[in-house]
């Protein structure tokens, strides 16, 4: 399969964006490998972030669910479908773009401990 170009992804996915800076932003973060598939073994459970303009986001694409602000005001307010970081996962699932990145179950306590660490960080900004 073809890699597609950052055109041909741009207009597969416009219509999910709510314009043109959200939808440079998210392929930004597809096409840079910031969408990332942290995988814990040998369990096998995974968590996903995007490595956003100030912190790493948690998001939960079965849930559509991200931790920036512009989920809890723009998409929980309705004002948009996805924020950047939802919209980027969308991007990098379809094109093949998520990074994997491993880690052992013993690791999945300190890496939860960040990663909020990070989220609670941005939120205090």
């Amino acid at each position: 399969m073809t890699p597609a170009s950052r055109d041909e992804l741009a207009a597969r996915f416009s219509r999910y964006s709510s314009g043109p800076k959200q939808l440079d932003k998210a392929l930004e973060a597809a096409l840079a490998g910031s969408v990332k598939r942290h995988r814990f073994l040998p369990s096998g459970r995974a968590l996903y972030s995007v490595v956003g303009s100030s912190a790493d986001e948690f998001i939960d694409p079965a849930k559509e669910f991200c931790s920036c602000e512009s989920y809890f005001y723009s998409v929980l307010g309705g004002k948009a479908e996805y924020c950047y970081h939802l919209l980027g996962y969308k991007i990098a699932e379809e094109a093949g773009l998520i990074r994997d990145v491993q880690f052992d179950d013993e690791e999945y306590y300190d890496f939860l401990m960040l990663l909020a660490s990070d989220v609670l960080r941005s939120v205090s900004q």
